[in-house]
């Protein structure tokens, strides 16, 4: 099967109020291919189904980034530019079926205390829309651990 997921070339298309100062930006590549791993769509996916807002799952890595590399094209610390990694949010989410929710009211959401966000405060929720243009699926199984000793193997 072919992964599906959005692109930065996607991601500013869709959003060409972002800024042409991204398309070379390759702090604003950086930052949008760390959302698009794996790991950070998974966390993005449960905290929407949770309702809560889904910046809320990568917040700190995006801040982490941001504090390793304190790039000046892509300071976190302007609202405009966290606004950008919202958009990016909404990019990566939606092959995956996940739109703002609706109406706009319900859409923005404080992050929790326990985020421990320094520059993020508030993001969108999502929720799930099946229809056209999902592609993409996050999969959770649980799977038995083949071994060959006894319950030492199986604890954590």
């Amino acid at each position: 099967m072919k992964d599906t997921r959005a692109t930065y070339s996607d991601f500013l298309n869709q959003n060409p109020k972002c800024g042409k100062d991204l398309e070379k930006s390759k702090h604003g590549q950086a930052i949008f291919k760390l959302l698009n791993e794996d790991r950070n769509i998974i966390a993005m996916v449960y905290t929407s189904k949770a309702g809560g807002p889904a910046i809320e799952a990568v917040a700190l890595n995006v801040e982490a980034y941001f504090e390793r590399h304190r790039p000046s094209d892509f300071d976190i610390t302007k609202g405009q530019r966290r606004t950008v990694v919202g958009c990016m949010i909404k990019s990566i989410l939606a092959p995956f079926g996940y739109v703002p929710l609706e109406p706009k009211t319900r859409r923005q959401k404080e992050l929790s205390k326990t985020s421990n966000a320094r520059y993020f405060s508030s993001g969108t929720c999502y929720e799930f829309k099946s229809g056209k243009g999902v592609t993409m699926k996050v999969v959770s199984k649980v799977e038995p651990i083949v071994t060959k000793g006894g319950m030492e193997d199986y604890m954590l």
